[in-house]
């Protein structure tokens, strides 16, 4: 197990090589590239009109088109702006805020709640965007994703365009049922700032969506990139392959990719827009040619690091410098930016396999969380023999094993405390529900767990749990399942409900102790005269309806039942004292007394119904 705060030790071997290598062999940037280059070809030769005899579809707008293709195991889609005029991008080169992007809102979070793009860019989608076909692609696209993957793609500006499509797409998507589409950009600009490249980065699942191939002598990508040695506004985000004329190498840390880019041997400026034209196609086929041999001579041998010799053999195999094996040790030679790369390819590592062993860590504690959850229910089980109910044995705590249990309720709430923080610094779209099993996991923790906090509540003398004390966990948790697509009730659900109550049943609302206790202070203000008596009256024709609604759908445990238990005081003093003495009004007539006089109270309540239900 992870102890927390402990820190992974340094990775041995860098695979951006590797990674580059199997990007190329894949076929997936030689196939990527062909579309983009069609597509670009019949915007020129008939003038953003496709042959009516062509098979695929299209659309256009004034700027920008785009254009699926069909392939046996994938499909592609293509889009170009290579009509789009310089001028435009000098006009268009600051950053739009994400509060006047309403359709990119859903990567804002409790965390991060701004960010911005590149208005250019942000412009050319929105007028594609306008137009209805590429919300019925969109609407297309996640329904066959849920069989065949995609790919987005585009050159220079439109590379912008496919990512921010990419997005729009993936906001739609259902990650438990649907393959994620892949966007491979060709010498696209950087598309928005770092609070962007957060957005993204927070879920991992979503950065991995992006690949980004840049040719050493490509100027465009840093287009909006500020002269040598000013700070830049535009952060990278996924992945990028930086290429020379016959081999590449992946880099995946934001700051490592932005010093490679702004130092590149190249042989014009970063807004040079006569190169918007560079072709991709040659340097992909010498790419192929070379991706089944393993070049020795980038690898320096004098190294005694591995992984920084594997950093030196990815910067000399993009062309940026040349390694001097003739001189040891290499650092001595080594440019200042160098060690930044390496150091930022470093960190990035460490982040991940971090993550990594902290899942891993966090699989091999599920057992702990269980025996937690099990001594809770073993709890609830012992104190229903002492008439209280586990919710008022806690409240009380007379017995040793009341104060046992504080710690295994701790532990768990802090865990799922952190569970429903981390999913919240996801984009609201993925992060909204946790997979399945946590969510179901979650939500039977909360059942059992958020009465006990509600218990210690109550027992410092405080009132409304609901809206003063009421921790956003559980908030966000009974959200969650909430918005989870239900399946349909079966005609005989509530029957099968009610065969299986017991005392070892979870109450479904899990603030339902909450209402109890409110109630019991409506009661005792309507006994002292208080002069809120209407009121007071209101709140507890509306607790009845709500005990009713539970009652009637085999809704709670039997436990509540308990001679001992809060609810039964409640019920009594009630009864008695308020219905009995008709302080409610002469013609007033309880419907739950008549219900907990019935047959089904004497069943429910003896506990006779057998129990078989696994949370």
């Amino acid at each position: 197990m992870m102890i927390m705060g402990d820190r992974p030790p340094p990775p041995l071997f860098s695979r951006g090589l590797d990674l580059a290598n199997l990007a190329v062999s894949s076929g997936l940037l030689g196939r990527s590239w062909d579309a983009v280059s069609q597509l670009q070809g019949q915007v020129d030769a008939e003038k953003r009109r496709l042959s009516p005899s062509s098979s695929s579809s299209s659309w256009w707008s004034s700027s920008v088109a785009f254009k699926t293709f069909q392939h046996p195991e994938y499909t592609v889609v293509a889009f170009d702006a290579s009509k789009v005029g310089a001028s435009r991008l000098r006009e268009q080169s600051d950053l739009v805020p994400s509060s006047e992007i309403p359709r990119f809102h859903f990567l804002c979070s409790e965390n991060l709640q701004s960010f911005s793009v590149n208005r250019a860019a942000v412009s050319l989608f929105d007028s594609l965007c306008d137009q209805h076909e590429l919300s019925a692609m969109r609407a297309q696209i996640a329904e066959s994703a849920k069989s065949s993957p995609h790919i987005i793609t585009g050159h220079g500006l439109a590379g912008c365009v496919a990512s921010l499509f990419t997005l729009w797409l993936l906001d739609t998507l259902d990650a438990s049922t649907t393959i994620r589409p892949l966007c491979v950009t060709f010498g696209s600009p950087l598309l928005g700032d770092n609070g962007f490249q957060q957005a993204i980065s927070q879920f991992s699942a979503w950065n991995s969506c992006f690949l980004h191939v840049v040719h050493k002598d490509d100027c465009f990508p840093r287009l909006w990139l500020p002269p040598d040695g000013e700070p830049s506004l535009y952060v990278p985000f996924g992945a990028f392959l930086l290429c020379s004329e016959s081999r590449g190498a992946c880099f995946g840390a934001p700051e490592s990719v932005t010093e490679l880019l702004a130092n590149r041997s190249s042989t014009g400026s970063g807004r040079n827009l006569e190169l918007l034209g560079f072709h991709y196609g040659g340097v992909i086929e010498r790419l192929e040619g070379r991706s089944i041999c393993k070049d020795q001579n980038l690898l320096a041998w004098d190294e005694p690091d591995s992984f920084r010799a594997g950093i030196i053999a990815q910067v000399t195999a993009i062309g940026l410098t040349q390694v001097q094996l003739s001189h040891r040790p290499w650092q001595q030679n080594a440019n200042a930016w160098i060690e930044g790369v390496l150091r930022s390819e470093e960190e990035s590592v460490t982040r991940i396999r971090a993550a990594a062993r902290s899942e891993t860590s966090s699989k091999a504690s599920d057992m702990e969380r269980k025996r937690y959850m099990i001594n809770l229910e073993w709890y609830k089980k012992m104190t229903a023999s002492d008439g209280f109910g586990y919710y008022d044995s806690y409240k009380s705590k007379p017995k040793r094993r009341d104060h046992l249990v504080v710690t295994d309720k701790e532990t768990l709430k802090e865990y799922w405390q952190r569970v429903v923080k981390e999913s919240e610094k996801k984009p609201q779209k993925e992060g909204a529900w946790l997979r399945r099993g946590w969510l179901f996991g979650g939500n039977t923790y909360r059942r059992m767990v958020e009465p006990l906090d509600i218990a210690e509540y109550y027992a410092k003398g405080k009132r409304d749990y609901l809206t003063q004390g009421r921790s956003r966990h559980y908030i966000l948790l009974e959200k969650w399942l909430k918005e989870y697509p239900q399946r349909p009730a079966s005609p005989n659900s509530v029957n099968s409900r009610r065969e299986k109550v017991s005392s070892n049943m979870l109450t479904e609302d899990s603030c339902f102790w909450a209402h109890v206790e409110e109630a019991i202070i409506s009661v005792r203000s309507l006994k002292s005269g208080g002069p809120n008596a209407a009121m007071e009256r209101e709140k507890l024709i509306k607790f009845e309806r709500y005990v009713m609604s539970l009652l009637e759908r085999y809704a709670v445990s039997s436990e509540i039942f308990l001679e001992k238990s809060s609810y039964m005081k409640w019920w009594r003093e009630y009864h008695e004292e308020i219905l009995g003495k008709q302080m409610m009004g002469a013609s007033y007539d309880s419907q739950l007394a008549q219900f907990m006089r019935n047959e089904y109270y004497h069943h429910y309540a003896s506990g006779s119904f057998t129990f078989n239900y696994s949370w």
